[in-house]
């Protein structure tokens, strides 16, 4: 079993302290994903077989069968309450939520509350990354009462980046300023390999409105609120990615960069990224001059530098012609990488995989002179680079 490593500081607050615990501001009624006479809302992934029977779902698949059988919603979700009832006859499923849908034998990548027949369901595991995050304790199973083969309940809990699992209505697994995936697909699981038959119910969901300040930067759909010469362009499960032009090559095209369309001065900027190997961008603020981006705003470099034992301000978390980053934080090439700016009056701290990189007062440095408002904007080096997740809040 693995623990996260909570962010060092608190940069946010997202929710109200009402009653000893942290609750959201606003949501919406319950509404059900599940109306228990066909699979309308979700889509079979290849892999097994998923039916409705006498108002159940039923999942079930061969020892032979190699693939991870999912259903999947066909609607993603970020914030919420679901509930559910299941039981497992055979094998070992999962209740996935805010997942991706990746080409593979799994289907999906993402976090699953295990779903099977040991005291292992309730755990949280992470597909495609950190594997199992946290499973139940001794105490808590001990607690329960979660006997395989019998109808339970499940109550699981994603506000932000704080999740919580219920089972038979005790908490199994619980995290708080998780890294994870801030939205995606609900998804349940025939696990390849081993003879499954898995049936889920009552399956309804109370969608929460994020009142913690932050906005999405991107609707997911084209680059309203931003604008570009350069070849951007929206991709699946809303992924901002730049395509280079047959052709492109350097840093002064600065019409090509992704910029905003109106400036920001003090904030908190949450975004993902991952580039191609030998990858290079950069996230620029305050820039005064959608001209010159590089004199009239700063740089928090995106390169890639993973594994490099000497470095300086031009590599990855550095700010350029300013700051090298205190670590080396940066993933390899293919993986996302998440960053963490807050920016307040002359004070730049910048987080990197939840490593605290820069603190910085931009007053005492080269940049000193830079404006206190500008444009946001993603560079553009002619090389293959994606973002996700884009959120901001506001300070002023």
């Amino acid at each position: 079993m693995s623990h996260m490593k909570c962010i060092p500081r608190l940069l946010f607050i997202g929710f109200s302290l009402v009653g000893g615990s942290l609750l959201p501001a606003t949501s919406s009624g319950p509404t059900s994903l599940f109306d228990g006479k066909t699979l309308e809302g979700w889509t079979a992934l290849p892999g097994g077989t998923w039916t409705v029977e006498d108002g159940v779902i039923v999942g079930k698949s061969p020892k032979s069968e190699k693939r991870h059988g999912m259903l999947l919603s066909d609607k993603q979700y970020s914030d919420f309450v679901v509930t559910a009832k299941f039981r497992v006859l055979a094998g070992d499923s999962g209740f996935y939520f805010r997942s991706e849908r990746v080409e593979s034998n799994v289907s999906v990548n993402g976090f699953q509350v295990e779903i099977d027949s040991s005291q292992e369901t309730g755990g949280l595991y992470e597909t495609g990354g950190r594997a199992w995050v946290q499973q139940p304790t001794p105490e808590i199973i001990a607690k329960r009462n979660y006997k395989p083969g019998e109808w339970a309940t499940l109550e699981l809990r994603a506000v932000g980046r704080d999740l919580e699992v219920k089972i038979n209505g005790e908490v199994s697994s619980k995290l708080t300023n998780d890294k994870g995936r801030l939205k995606g697909y609900f998804g349940l699981q025939l696990h390849g390999g081993q003879k499954m038959h898995v049936e889920f119910k009552d399956i309804a969901i109370q969608e929460i409105a994020d009142d913690s300040g932050f906005v999405e930067m991107f609707n997911g759909k084209d680059l309203t609120g931003w604008k570009t010469n350069g070849n951007w362009v929206v991709e699946k499960d809303k992924v901002i990615a730049l395509k280079p032009r047959p052709g492109e090559s350097g840093w002064q095209r600065y019409d090509d960069y992704l910029a905003t369309d109106r400036k920001y001065g003090d904030f908190i900027l949450d975004l993902e990224f991952k580039f191609e190997p030998t990858g290079n961008s950069g996230v620029f603020m305050r820039v005064g001059d959608l001209k010159d981006h590089v004199t009239s705003g700063f740089e928090v470099q995106i390169l890639d530098t993973h594994g490099k034992k000497n470095f300086g301000h031009h590599d990855c978390g550095g700010v350029i012609r300013t700051s090298a980053p205190k670590t080396m934080a940066v993933k390899p090439a293919g993986e996302w990488n998440r960053y963490l700016i807050t920016l307040k009056g002359s004070k730049l701290t910048v987080f990197l995989n939840d490593a605290l990189i820069q603190d910085l007062d931009l007053s005492k440095t080269g940049m000193k002179d830079r404006p206190l408002k500008g444009y946001i904007s993603f560079q553009d080096e002619a090389k293959r680079v994606w973002y996700r997740n884009v959120r901001i809040k506001e300070l002023d």
